[in-house]
């Protein structure tokens, strides 16, 4: 980035909060053209110095953690929502975010495709660790005394498939810490395929969960690779967590299992 880049940025990143936050707004507070204005918030956006909902735009955690010297409280569906639109485009299935809520996690959003046949939205609702992938992968980077706890308690089945045998389950939270993602099928709702990979924090807790679903006799599809879209999947979940502070290497304090 050039200085005058730099110096437009500082100017954008001031006509944030002054302004509407849109592309237009900005570029009339700037006196920028929207062509510079939509380059400039690209790269700040990827930085996680401003986070775009809605074609909005607002300051961002890195920003907020620079002036106060403290971790910046977030809005993860704000932060993946990019991330979410671009993998539903790639997969051409539904793209959601989930965030960890104790030992559930609630959806947050999704990004859906224009198929015929579409699964369900489940924007809002709460489900256990244990009901599928999206739980799996958060589950795989919490502490071992929290494992323990949650396996020892009682796991009930949400569908013919769901896994409940609590050494299947830590074999799933092994695949998950050496790969980085995990597929399931039909383990919450009947055929329905899923694959999930976790959004950490600055401290390498998990705090949520990029997932992407479709129905089971289409996706992944024929001659589609999963370790392809796995990859996707987990390259999405680790920019969103770095965006959040996390840092590839970062130590889970907490000691996960394994």
């Amino acid at each position: 980035m050039t200085v005058a880049s730099v110096s437009r940025a500082f100017q954008l990143l001031r006509a944030v909060p002054a302004s509407d936050g849109t592309l237009s707004g900005l570029a009339r507070s700037t006196g920028l053209p929207v062509a510079t204005v939509a380059r400039l918030m690209g790269t700040l956006e990827q930085s996680g110095a401003v986070l775009r909902t809605d074609k909005v735009y607002r300051i961002g955690p890195t920003v907020i953690e620079l002036a106060t010297n403290e971790p910046a409280a977030y809005d993860l569906l704000a932060v993946a929502n990019g991330y979410l639109g671009v993998l539903a485009a790639e997969t051409d299935e539904t793209a959601g975010i989930v965030q960890a809520v104790g030992d559930d996690h609630v959806h947050l959003g999704q990004v859906a495709t224009e198929h015929d046949v579409a699964v369900r939205d489940w924007t809002g609702e709460r489900v256990a660790a244990h009901s599928g992938c999206i739980g799996f992968v958060m589950m795989a980077h919490w502490p071992a005394a929290e494992v323990d706890r949650y396996l020892a308690g009682e796991l009930p089945a949400f569908s013919p498939n769901t896994v409940t045998d609590p050494d299947q389950i830590r074999d799933r939270l092994a695949e998950v810490r050496r790969i980085g993602w995990l597929w399931t099928t039909g383990e919450f709702a009947p055929d329905v395929t899923a694959v999930a990979a976790p959004v950490l924090d600055r401290s390498g807790f998990s705090v949520g969960a990029l997932h992407v679903h479709g129905p089971a006799y289409r996706f992944p599809g024929e001659g589609r690779r999963r370790d392809t879209i796995g990859r996707s999947v987990q390259a999405a979940a680790w920019a969103i967590s770095e965006t959040i502070g996390w840092r590839a290497g970062a130590t889970d304090e907490r000691g996960a299992d394994g």
